[in-house]
């Protein structure tokens, strides 16, 4: 919930135009990994191979794309540079084969803008995209959904994609029991939702909080819904 709710922060920041720096720094360190003894708690993580660590995917694609071999890890530590020949161990995942450097990362924001969010009782990732928008109406003039009663799911990274949820045709019923008449569903679960939305509320699809955006205001403006991403016959 707390990497979500940083993540949304720093997506909702970006959409807005504010620049937000970031950093993946070494949280955990399997003592029967790769890395052990190589990298330290609290490294932040440069490059892979010569390439910029822009995201957690993308170290970890690198070190898949390496099959094995040895990659050169770039560091900071202490704000001293440096780095490291780690060669990945080989693990199964779903019956695929993985490369891991035995580490866990965390990713932080240099927010500019200090962001509080109140929600209790609630876990897990779901919500990033609903916090993303929140953020965003609380930042901008007047109201973002023109008075229409919106829900909505889906995870969020701070580039502003939206990833899939668990659980959603029991939210879009909850959803339309709440009031809900719109439905935000990401675009990875449009296969759970066609043939599921109950009568009473209207469900786009989306995969990043700019397309989530164009359906809140285009509702908002009175525009063509028709015209708007769906999850096909069944919305």
């Amino acid at each position: 919930m707390t990497d979500s709710q940083n993540e949304a922060s720093a997506a909702a920041l970006r959409e807005l135009g504010y620049d937000v720096p970031q950093q993946i720094s070494v949280m955990t360190i399997d003592d029967a990994g790769a890395s052990a003894g190589l990298l330290q708690q609290n490294d932040v993580i440069t490059s892979v191979d010569g390439a910029a660590a822009t995201s957690v995917d993308a170290i970890r694609s690198k070190v898949q794309d390496a099959a094995g071999a040895p990659v050169e890890v770039g560091y900071e530590r202490n704000g001293i540079p440096g780095s490291v020949e780690v060669t990945p161990r080989e693990s199964e995942s779903d019956g695929q084969t993985v490369y891991l450097l035995g580490v866990g990362l965390m990713i932080s924001f240099d927010l500019p803008v200090d962001v509080t969010i109140q929600l209790n009782d609630v876990g897990g990732p779901s919500a990033g995209m609903m916090f993303a928008l929140g953020i965003i109406d609380k930042m901008s003039p007047g109201d973002l959904t023109g008075g229409n009663h919106f829900a909505g799911t889906g995870t969020i990274d701070a580039d502003g994609n939206v990833g899939p949820i668990g659980g959603i045709r029991q939210k879009l019923y909850g959803a339309r029991d709440a009031g809900a008449t719109f439905f935000l569903a990401p675009e990875a679960n449009c296969n759970e939702v066609v043939g599921h939305v109950p009568d009473g509320i209207r469900v786009f699809s989306t995969s990043t909080l700019e397309q989530s955006l164009t359906v809140l205001e285009t509702v908002r403006d009175g525009g063509d819904l028709d015209a708007l991403p769906t999850c096909g016959s069944g919305s």
